[in-house]
Protein backbone atom coordinates (compact mmCIF):
# COMPACT_ATOMS: atom_id res chain seq x y z
CA UNK A 1 0.00 0.00 0.00
CA UNK A 2 1.62 3.34 -0.93
CA UNK A 3 2.29 5.80 1.81
CA UNK A 4 0.95 9.47 0.93
CA UNK A 5 3.13 12.42 2.35
CA UNK A 6 0.76 14.71 1.98
CA UNK A 7 1.29 16.35 5.51
CA UNK A 8 1.29 20.18 4.86
CA UNK A 9 -1.90 20.08 2.84
CA UNK A 10 -3.57 17.96 5.65
CA UNK A 11 -2.34 20.11 8.06
CA UNK A 12 -3.76 23.29 6.30
CA UNK A 13 -6.99 21.29 5.67
CA UNK A 14 -6.96 20.77 9.62
CA UNK A 15 -6.31 24.44 10.48
CA UNK A 16 -9.22 25.71 7.86
CA UNK A 17 -11.31 23.73 10.47
CA UNK A 18 -11.61 26.60 12.97
CA UNK A 19 -12.32 29.08 10.21
CA UNK A 20 -8.92 30.27 10.28
CA UNK A 21 -5.44 30.14 8.79
CA UNK A 22 -2.79 28.68 11.09
CA UNK A 23 -0.35 31.21 11.29
CA UNK A 24 3.51 31.11 12.65
CA UNK A 25 4.14 31.64 16.09
CA UNK A 26 3.88 34.74 18.07
CA UNK A 27 4.63 35.81 21.69
CA UNK A 28 1.43 38.36 21.59
CA UNK A 29 -1.20 37.05 24.69
CA UNK A 30 -3.86 39.87 23.59
CA UNK A 31 -5.43 39.26 20.53
CA UNK A 32 -8.04 42.13 21.35
CA UNK A 33 -5.35 45.09 21.83
CA UNK A 34 -4.88 45.53 17.91
CA UNK A 35 -8.57 45.18 16.72
CA UNK A 36 -12.02 45.98 18.41
CA UNK A 37 -14.25 43.48 19.58
CA UNK A 38 -17.70 42.12 17.60
CA UNK A 39 -20.41 42.78 19.96
CA UNK A 40 -23.81 41.30 19.75
CA UNK A 41 -26.95 43.37 18.96
CA UNK A 42 -28.89 44.85 21.74
CA UNK A 43 -31.72 42.57 21.94
CA UNK A 44 -29.13 39.46 21.78
CA UNK A 45 -27.37 41.15 24.71
CA UNK A 46 -30.45 41.55 26.72
CA UNK A 47 -30.78 37.66 26.68
CA UNK A 48 -26.89 37.28 27.90
CA UNK A 49 -27.42 39.38 30.36
CA UNK A 50 -30.55 37.96 31.76
CA UNK A 51 -29.05 34.56 31.35
CA UNK A 52 -25.44 36.73 33.33
CA UNK A 53 -28.31 37.07 36.45
CA UNK A 54 -29.43 34.09 36.23
CA UNK A 55 -26.83 31.96 36.43
CA UNK A 56 -24.47 30.46 39.37
CA UNK A 57 -21.08 32.77 40.05
CA UNK A 58 -17.46 31.33 40.56
CA UNK A 59 -15.40 33.79 42.73
CA UNK A 60 -12.60 34.69 40.48
CA UNK A 61 -9.16 36.66 41.90
CA UNK A 62 -8.52 37.32 37.82
CA UNK A 63 -11.03 37.23 34.94
CA UNK A 64 -8.19 36.55 32.75
CA UNK A 65 -7.74 33.49 31.22
CA UNK A 66 -4.82 32.46 28.38
CA UNK A 67 -6.20 30.38 25.12
CA UNK A 68 -3.23 28.44 23.31
CA UNK A 69 -4.42 27.32 20.27
CA UNK A 70 -3.52 27.91 16.27
CA UNK A 71 -6.95 30.17 15.92
CA UNK A 72 -8.39 32.61 17.99
CA UNK A 73 -11.98 32.38 20.08
CA UNK A 74 -12.46 36.52 19.91
CA UNK A 75 -13.44 37.84 16.74
CA UNK A 76 -13.23 41.06 15.35
CA UNK A 77 -14.65 43.86 13.66
CA UNK A 78 -12.40 43.29 10.57
CA UNK A 79 -14.13 39.72 10.41
CA UNK A 80 -17.66 39.57 9.02
CA UNK A 81 -18.28 36.34 11.77
CA UNK A 82 -20.18 36.58 14.96
CA UNK A 83 -19.22 36.68 18.39
CA UNK A 84 -20.28 33.82 20.57
CA UNK A 85 -22.60 33.19 23.08
CA UNK A 86 -20.21 31.33 25.48
CA UNK A 87 -17.45 34.65 25.07
CA UNK A 88 -20.39 37.50 25.41
CA UNK A 89 -21.69 35.79 28.71
CA UNK A 90 -18.32 35.48 29.97
CA UNK A 91 -17.71 38.78 29.44
CA UNK A 92 -20.81 40.42 30.83
CA UNK A 93 -20.69 37.93 33.71
CA UNK A 94 -17.21 38.29 34.40
CA UNK A 95 -15.75 41.09 32.51
CA UNK A 96 -13.91 38.19 30.97
CA UNK A 97 -11.28 38.41 28.94
CA UNK A 98 -9.88 35.57 26.50
CA UNK A 99 -5.91 36.21 26.17
CA UNK A 100 -4.63 34.35 22.46
CA UNK A 101 -1.48 32.64 22.65
CA UNK A 102 -0.81 31.56 19.21
CA UNK A 103 0.90 28.78 18.04
CA UNK A 104 0.36 26.42 14.56
CA UNK A 105 -1.59 23.20 13.92
CA UNK A 106 1.94 21.21 13.28
CA UNK A 107 4.09 22.33 16.40
CA UNK A 108 1.01 22.91 19.14
CA UNK A 109 2.48 19.90 21.18
CA UNK A 110 5.92 20.97 21.02
CA UNK A 111 5.25 24.16 22.15
CA UNK A 112 2.86 23.40 24.90
CA UNK A 113 5.41 21.27 26.27
CA UNK A 114 8.02 23.93 26.45
CA UNK A 115 5.76 26.33 28.39
CA UNK A 116 4.77 23.62 30.61
CA UNK A 117 8.83 22.72 31.22
CA UNK A 118 9.36 26.54 31.53
CA UNK A 119 6.80 27.24 34.27
CA UNK A 120 5.18 29.54 32.01
CA UNK A 121 1.95 27.42 30.81
CA UNK A 122 -1.08 28.85 29.51
CA UNK A 123 -4.65 27.99 30.59
CA UNK A 124 -6.86 25.82 28.31
CA UNK A 125 -6.77 23.96 25.12
CA UNK A 126 -9.15 23.41 22.90
CA UNK A 127 -10.42 19.18 22.57
CA UNK A 128 -12.60 19.55 19.28
CA UNK A 129 -10.02 17.98 17.35
CA UNK A 130 -9.41 14.84 19.35
CA UNK A 131 -5.90 15.00 19.27
CA UNK A 132 -5.41 15.89 22.76
CA UNK A 133 -6.72 12.55 24.79
CA UNK A 134 -5.00 10.46 26.15
CA UNK A 135 -1.77 11.53 25.05
CA UNK A 136 -2.10 14.95 26.85
CA UNK A 137 -2.71 13.04 30.04
CA UNK A 138 -0.30 10.86 29.66
CA UNK A 139 2.53 13.16 29.11
CA UNK A 140 0.80 15.50 32.06
CA UNK A 141 -0.09 18.48 29.77
CA UNK A 142 -3.49 18.67 30.84
CA UNK A 143 -5.13 18.61 34.05
CA UNK A 144 -8.09 16.42 35.59
CA UNK A 145 -11.22 19.01 35.57
CA UNK A 146 -13.05 17.00 38.49
CA UNK A 147 -11.91 19.72 40.94
CA UNK A 148 -13.73 22.45 39.02
CA UNK A 149 -16.68 20.55 37.18
CA UNK A 150 -18.90 19.12 39.42
CA UNK A 151 -21.17 16.19 37.44
CA UNK A 152 -23.82 16.23 39.88
CA UNK A 153 -24.86 19.26 38.97
CA UNK A 154 -27.91 19.90 36.38
CA UNK A 155 -25.43 22.09 34.44
CA UNK A 156 -23.18 19.40 33.73
CA UNK A 157 -24.56 16.34 34.51
CA UNK A 158 -26.23 15.46 31.44
CA UNK A 159 -22.32 15.65 29.72
CA UNK A 160 -21.06 13.10 31.95
CA UNK A 161 -21.36 10.43 29.41
CA UNK A 162 -19.49 11.74 26.83
CA UNK A 163 -17.09 13.53 29.67
CA UNK A 164 -16.50 10.05 30.80
CA UNK A 165 -15.44 8.80 27.49
CA UNK A 166 -12.42 10.86 28.72
CA UNK A 167 -11.06 9.14 31.51
CA UNK A 168 -7.20 8.47 32.88
CA UNK A 169 -6.58 7.28 35.83
CA UNK A 170 -10.07 7.76 37.15
CA UNK A 171 -10.03 11.84 36.25
CA UNK A 172 -11.96 13.34 33.93
CA UNK A 173 -9.51 15.47 31.28
CA UNK A 174 -11.91 17.09 28.75
CA UNK A 175 -15.07 19.49 29.67
CA UNK A 176 -17.37 18.25 26.98
CA UNK A 177 -19.98 21.47 26.22
CA UNK A 178 -21.42 19.33 23.48
CA UNK A 179 -20.94 16.44 21.28
CA UNK A 180 -20.98 17.71 17.56
CA UNK A 181 -21.29 16.00 14.67
CA UNK A 182 -17.61 15.22 12.68
CA UNK A 183 -19.24 15.65 8.83
CA UNK A 184 -21.94 16.57 6.88
CA UNK A 185 -22.94 15.67 3.35
CA UNK A 186 -22.89 19.46 1.81
CA UNK A 187 -24.42 19.81 -1.92
CA UNK A 188 -25.63 22.81 -3.44
CA UNK A 189 -28.98 21.78 -5.14
CA UNK A 190 -28.64 23.54 -8.62
CA UNK A 191 -26.35 20.90 -9.47
CA UNK A 192 -28.55 18.03 -8.42
CA UNK A 193 -31.28 19.19 -10.10
CA UNK A 194 -29.63 19.84 -13.19
CA UNK A 195 -28.01 16.62 -13.48
CA UNK A 196 -31.73 15.25 -12.96
CA UNK A 197 -30.95 13.72 -9.57
CA UNK A 198 -32.86 13.14 -6.67
CA UNK A 199 -32.23 15.57 -3.75
CA UNK A 200 -30.73 13.80 -0.95
CA UNK A 201 -32.40 15.92 1.44
CA UNK A 202 -35.65 14.44 0.60
CA UNK A 203 -34.20 11.05 0.03
CA UNK A 204 -33.04 10.95 3.85
CA UNK A 205 -36.87 12.06 5.10
CA UNK A 206 -37.83 9.10 3.10
CA UNK A 207 -35.79 6.74 4.69
CA UNK A 208 -33.63 6.28 1.47
CA UNK A 209 -30.26 7.86 2.15
CA UNK A 210 -27.56 5.26 2.33
CA UNK A 211 -24.71 4.25 1.05
CA UNK A 212 -26.62 2.96 -1.91
CA UNK A 213 -28.51 5.82 -3.09
CA UNK A 214 -25.05 7.96 -2.47
CA UNK A 215 -23.13 5.94 -4.15
CA UNK A 216 -25.50 5.35 -7.45
CA UNK A 217 -25.65 9.40 -7.48
CA UNK A 218 -21.76 9.66 -7.53
CA UNK A 219 -21.20 7.16 -10.25
CA UNK A 220 -23.85 8.72 -12.50
CA UNK A 221 -22.49 12.34 -11.72
CA UNK A 222 -18.76 11.70 -12.36
CA UNK A 223 -17.25 12.74 -15.88
CA UNK A 224 -13.51 12.94 -15.58
CA UNK A 225 -13.81 14.12 -19.25
CA UNK A 226 -16.24 17.18 -18.01
CA UNK A 227 -13.78 17.74 -14.93
CA UNK A 228 -16.47 16.90 -12.64
CA UNK A 229 -16.48 14.28 -9.64
CA UNK A 230 -18.58 13.61 -6.75
CA UNK A 231 -16.27 13.87 -3.61
CA UNK A 232 -13.71 16.11 -3.02
CA UNK A 233 -11.91 17.88 0.55
CA UNK A 234 -9.80 15.39 2.91
CA UNK A 235 -12.76 14.20 4.78
CA UNK A 236 -14.93 11.24 3.04
CA UNK A 237 -13.03 8.49 4.10
CA UNK A 238 -13.08 8.69 7.68
CA UNK A 239 -17.02 10.03 7.65
CA UNK A 240 -17.74 6.68 5.83
CA UNK A 241 -15.91 4.59 7.38
CA UNK A 242 -16.70 5.64 10.97
CA UNK A 243 -20.62 5.79 9.57
CA UNK A 244 -20.83 2.22 10.20
CA UNK A 245 -20.72 2.68 13.78
CA UNK A 246 -17.21 1.33 14.18
CA UNK A 247 -14.04 3.72 14.64
CA UNK A 248 -10.67 2.17 13.35
CA UNK A 249 -9.12 2.97 17.31
CA UNK A 250 -11.98 3.42 20.04
CA UNK A 251 -11.76 3.37 24.10
CA UNK A 252 -13.26 0.41 25.90
CA UNK A 253 -12.96 0.57 29.62
CA UNK A 254 -10.13 2.48 29.84
CA UNK A 255 -8.31 0.29 27.28
CA UNK A 256 -7.50 1.37 23.76
CA UNK A 257 -8.95 -0.77 20.88
CA UNK A 258 -8.28 -1.72 17.33
CA UNK A 259 -11.15 -2.58 15.04
CA UNK A 260 -9.59 -2.77 12.03
CA UNK A 261 -10.95 -6.65 12.30
CA UNK A 262 -14.77 -6.09 12.30
CA UNK A 263 -17.15 -6.26 10.56
CA UNK A 264 -18.64 -3.26 10.15
CA UNK A 265 -15.04 -1.80 9.36
CA UNK A 266 -14.74 -3.99 6.61
CA UNK A 267 -18.12 -3.58 4.99
CA UNK A 268 -18.04 0.10 4.50
CA UNK A 269 -14.41 -0.62 3.76
CA UNK A 270 -15.23 -2.61 0.66
CA UNK A 271 -18.10 -0.10 -0.46
CA UNK A 272 -15.74 2.37 -0.38
CA UNK A 273 -13.45 0.36 -2.78
CA UNK A 274 -16.66 -0.62 -5.32
CA UNK A 275 -17.32 3.07 -5.35
CA UNK A 276 -13.63 4.53 -5.62
CA UNK A 277 -13.41 1.64 -8.98
CA UNK A 278 -15.40 4.46 -10.71
CA UNK A 279 -12.93 6.94 -9.87
CA UNK A 280 -15.47 9.48 -8.07
CA UNK A 281 -12.79 11.30 -6.22
CA UNK A 282 -11.38 14.29 -7.23
CA UNK A 283 -7.62 13.28 -8.24
CA UNK A 284 -5.86 15.42 -5.72
CA UNK A 285 -2.56 13.45 -6.60
CA UNK A 286 -2.35 14.99 -9.83
CA UNK A 287 -2.81 18.50 -8.31
CA UNK A 288 -0.24 18.36 -5.98
CA UNK A 289 -2.43 16.59 -3.53
CA UNK A 290 -4.89 19.90 -3.04
CA UNK A 291 -8.54 19.98 -2.95
CA UNK A 292 -9.80 21.72 -6.32
CA UNK A 293 -8.88 25.61 -6.10
CA UNK A 294 -6.94 24.92 -2.85
CA UNK A 295 -10.02 26.11 -1.17
CA UNK A 296 -12.87 24.41 0.95
CA UNK A 297 -16.23 23.78 -1.16
CA UNK A 298 -14.57 25.04 -4.86
CA UNK A 299 -16.64 23.18 -7.18
CA UNK A 300 -20.06 23.00 -5.58
CA UNK A 301 -21.37 26.34 -6.53
CA UNK A 302 -20.20 25.75 -9.89
CA UNK A 303 -21.33 22.05 -10.46
CA UNK A 304 -17.90 20.46 -11.01
CA UNK A 305 -18.59 18.67 -7.83
CA UNK A 306 -21.44 16.73 -6.63
CA UNK A 307 -20.45 16.40 -2.40
CA UNK A 308 -18.32 18.06 -0.21
CA UNK A 309 -18.13 15.67 3.24
CA UNK A 310 -16.83 18.42 5.99
CA UNK A 311 -17.85 19.15 9.61
CA UNK A 312 -20.39 22.19 9.85
CA UNK A 313 -18.32 24.41 10.30
CA UNK A 314 -17.21 25.01 7.02
CA UNK A 315 -20.83 26.89 6.28
CA UNK A 316 -21.65 27.93 10.13
CA UNK A 317 -19.19 30.70 9.07
CA UNK A 318 -19.55 34.06 7.23
CA UNK A 319 -20.65 34.68 4.05
CA UNK A 320 -17.24 35.48 2.08
CA UNK A 321 -15.72 32.15 3.73
CA UNK A 322 -18.95 29.89 2.52
CA UNK A 323 -19.28 31.40 -1.21
CA UNK A 324 -17.80 28.09 -2.91
CA UNK A 325 -20.37 26.60 -1.83
CA UNK A 326 -23.01 28.80 -3.06
CA UNK A 327 -25.57 31.31 -2.02
CA UNK A 328 -27.02 30.17 1.38
CA UNK A 329 -29.72 32.76 1.88
CA UNK A 330 -31.33 31.88 -1.48
CA UNK A 331 -31.58 28.01 -0.72
CA UNK A 332 -28.98 26.72 -2.81
CA UNK A 333 -26.61 25.19 -0.14
CA UNK A 334 -27.95 22.25 1.64
CA UNK A 335 -26.68 19.07 3.60
CA UNK A 336 -27.39 15.43 4.93
CA UNK A 337 -26.01 13.54 7.62
CA UNK A 338 -23.58 10.99 6.61
CA UNK A 339 -25.29 8.28 4.76
CA UNK A 340 -24.78 5.03 6.72
CA UNK A 341 -25.68 1.28 5.20
CA UNK A 342 -28.89 0.66 3.87
CA UNK A 343 -29.05 -2.28 6.65
CA UNK A 344 -27.89 -0.28 9.21
CA UNK A 345 -29.31 -0.81 12.92
CA UNK A 346 -29.19 2.44 13.76
CA UNK A 347 -28.31 6.55 12.58
CA UNK A 348 -24.69 6.52 13.15
CA UNK A 349 -23.00 9.79 13.25
CA UNK A 350 -19.22 10.07 13.16
CA UNK A 351 -18.86 12.84 16.11
CA UNK A 352 -16.29 14.51 17.84
CA UNK A 353 -16.78 16.96 21.25
CA UNK A 354 -16.78 20.66 21.39
CA UNK A 355 -14.78 20.82 24.62
CA UNK A 356 -11.29 21.89 26.36
CA UNK A 357 -8.74 21.06 28.22
CA UNK A 358 -6.93 22.63 31.92
CA UNK A 359 -3.54 22.86 30.92
CA UNK A 360 -0.82 21.49 33.39
CA UNK A 361 0.03 23.94 35.87
CA UNK A 362 -2.74 26.49 34.52
CA UNK A 363 -2.12 30.24 36.90
CA UNK A 364 -6.08 30.73 36.52
CA UNK A 365 -7.88 27.20 35.91
CA UNK A 366 -11.08 28.92 37.79
CA UNK A 367 -11.19 31.61 35.36
CA UNK A 368 -11.46 28.94 33.12
CA UNK A 369 -14.03 26.91 34.81
CA UNK A 370 -16.16 30.16 35.10
CA UNK A 371 -15.70 30.33 30.86
CA UNK A 372 -16.65 25.78 30.45
CA UNK A 373 -19.85 27.05 32.62
CA UNK A 374 -20.28 30.10 30.33
CA UNK A 375 -20.28 27.40 27.15
CA UNK A 376 -22.88 24.97 28.97
CA UNK A 377 -25.11 28.02 29.42
CA UNK A 378 -24.81 28.53 25.88
CA UNK A 379 -25.98 25.13 25.28
CA UNK A 380 -28.72 24.96 27.57
CA UNK A 381 -30.59 27.85 27.63
CA UNK A 382 -33.23 27.80 24.83
CA UNK A 383 -33.15 31.65 24.30
CA UNK A 384 -29.35 31.88 24.15
CA UNK A 385 -29.01 29.25 22.10
CA UNK A 386 -31.49 30.63 19.76
CA UNK A 387 -29.00 33.47 19.38
CA UNK A 388 -26.87 30.89 17.48
CA UNK A 389 -29.26 29.97 15.20
CA UNK A 390 -30.67 33.24 14.07
CA UNK A 391 -26.85 34.68 13.69
CA UNK A 392 -27.25 31.96 11.29
CA UNK A 393 -30.11 32.35 9.41
CA UNK A 394 -29.94 36.75 9.67
CA UNK A 395 -25.77 36.86 9.05
CA UNK A 396 -25.13 34.09 7.12
CA UNK A 397 -27.89 33.65 5.41
CA UNK A 398 -29.19 29.92 6.51
CA UNK A 399 -32.52 28.99 5.71
CA UNK A 400 -35.44 27.36 7.74
CA UNK A 401 -34.70 24.24 5.83
CA UNK A 402 -30.94 24.44 7.16
CA UNK A 403 -31.44 25.01 10.65
CA UNK A 404 -34.12 21.91 10.76
CA UNK A 405 -31.79 19.75 9.13
CA UNK A 406 -29.12 20.72 11.85
CA UNK A 407 -31.06 20.00 14.42
CA UNK A 408 -31.59 16.65 13.37
CA UNK A 409 -28.08 15.88 12.32
CA UNK A 410 -27.07 16.51 16.38
CA UNK A 411 -30.06 14.74 17.77
CA UNK A 412 -28.43 11.95 15.68
CA UNK A 413 -24.99 12.66 17.12
CA UNK A 414 -26.13 12.71 20.27
CA UNK A 415 -28.16 9.36 19.95
CA UNK A 416 -25.67 7.19 18.16
CA UNK A 417 -21.80 9.13 18.17
CA UNK A 418 -19.20 7.51 16.54
CA UNK A 419 -15.68 8.69 18.57
CA UNK A 420 -12.19 8.21 17.33
CA UNK A 421 -9.45 8.47 19.27
CA UNK A 422 -6.75 7.65 16.73
CA UNK A 423 -5.28 11.13 16.90
CA UNK A 424 -5.00 11.27 20.38
CA UNK A 425 -2.87 7.99 21.04
CA UNK A 426 0.31 9.09 19.09
CA UNK A 427 1.96 10.95 16.29
CA UNK A 428 2.82 7.65 14.47
CA UNK A 429 -0.04 5.85 14.99
CA UNK A 430 -1.95 8.60 13.21
CA UNK A 431 -0.15 8.56 10.75
CA UNK A 432 -0.31 5.15 10.35
CA UNK A 433 -4.34 5.09 10.96
CA UNK A 434 -4.57 8.70 8.39
CA UNK A 435 -3.44 5.58 5.73
CA UNK A 436 -5.44 3.10 6.52
CA UNK A 437 -8.61 4.25 6.52
CA UNK A 438 -7.86 6.21 2.80
CA UNK A 439 -6.41 3.63 1.14
CA UNK A 440 -9.60 2.32 -0.82
CA UNK A 441 -10.14 5.60 -2.10
CA UNK A 442 -6.62 6.67 -2.28
CA UNK A 443 -7.16 8.63 -6.21
CA UNK A 444 -3.53 7.15 -6.86
CA UNK A 445 -4.24 4.26 -6.48
CA UNK A 446 -6.40 1.87 -4.23
CA UNK A 447 -6.18 -1.32 -2.26
CA UNK A 448 -8.76 -3.69 -1.26
CA UNK A 449 -9.28 -4.07 2.59
CA UNK A 450 -8.57 -7.08 2.92
CA UNK A 451 -4.72 -6.34 1.65
CA UNK A 452 -4.66 -3.18 4.05
CA UNK A 453 -5.67 -4.93 7.27
CA UNK A 454 -3.29 -7.56 6.47
CA UNK A 455 -0.25 -5.22 6.45
CA UNK A 456 -1.12 -2.62 8.69
CA UNK A 457 -3.03 -4.78 11.63
CA UNK A 458 0.42 -5.68 13.51
CA UNK A 459 1.50 -2.32 13.54
CA UNK A 460 -1.39 -0.68 14.70
CA UNK A 461 -1.35 -2.96 17.39
CA UNK A 462 2.11 -2.67 18.41
CA UNK A 463 1.49 1.29 18.34
CA UNK A 464 -1.19 0.50 20.74
CA UNK A 465 0.47 -2.20 23.37
CA UNK A 466 3.25 0.79 23.27
CA UNK A 467 0.59 3.49 24.21
CA UNK A 468 -1.28 1.08 26.52
CA UNK A 469 1.80 0.03 28.69
CA UNK A 470 2.84 3.78 29.01
CA UNK A 471 -0.48 4.08 30.14
CA UNK A 472 -0.50 1.51 32.64
CA UNK A 473 3.55 2.00 33.97
CA UNK A 474 2.50 6.07 34.76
Amino acid sequence: MKTIKRISAFAAALALAAGMTACGKTDSKDSSSSKPEKKLKESQQEIVERLSNDMNERKLDNNEIEWFSFYDINPSETEDKDIGVDLALFQTKYNGKILYHQTTWDTKFEDLAALIMSNNSPDFIGADDMDVFPKGAIREMISPIDDYIDFTDPLWSEMKTACDQFVYKDNHYVAVSRVDPCYIWIYNKNTIEDNGLDDPAELYKKGEWNWDTFSNMCIEFTDADADKFALDGWYYENALTQSSGKPLIGMENGKITNYIDSPELQKAQEMMYELQKNEVVYPKDIHNWQVRGNVFGTGIASGETLFYPIGLWAIEDAPSVTAPYGDLSSGEVMFVPVPCAADSDAEYVPSRVHGFCICKNAKNPEGVAAWLDCTRYAETDAAAHQITLDQYKEDYGWTDEMLEMRDEIYSLAAQHPVFEFSQGISADLSSLCDNVVRGTMNPAGTNTWAAIVQENKRAIDFLIDDAQTRIEEE
